[in-house]
């Protein structure tokens, strides 16, 4: 399964940071998830607008980290 971590930190406070997974096995592989990534993130920021966009990913079996 390939997951697209988004990284998001709050605008006034860089350092308090979530990690938000989009798991998608139809996807099939890292470029498609990349492909979606701005979109998603996009979309997310959008709905919380305290919040700006750290990183993204796209990764394979890797399990949830901390995002600091």
């Amino acid at each position: 399964m390939i997951d697209l971590v988004i990284i998001y930190c709050l605008a006034t406070d860089q350092n308090n940071c979530v990690e938000k997974r989009n798991p998608y096995e139809s996807w099939g592989d890292p470029v498609a998830c990349m492909v979606s990534a701005q979109m998603l993130a996009q979309q997310y920021l959008e709905e919380h607008p305290k919040w700006r966009l750290s990183r993204w990913k796209c990764e394979v079996d890797v399990p949830e980290q901390d995002p600091a």
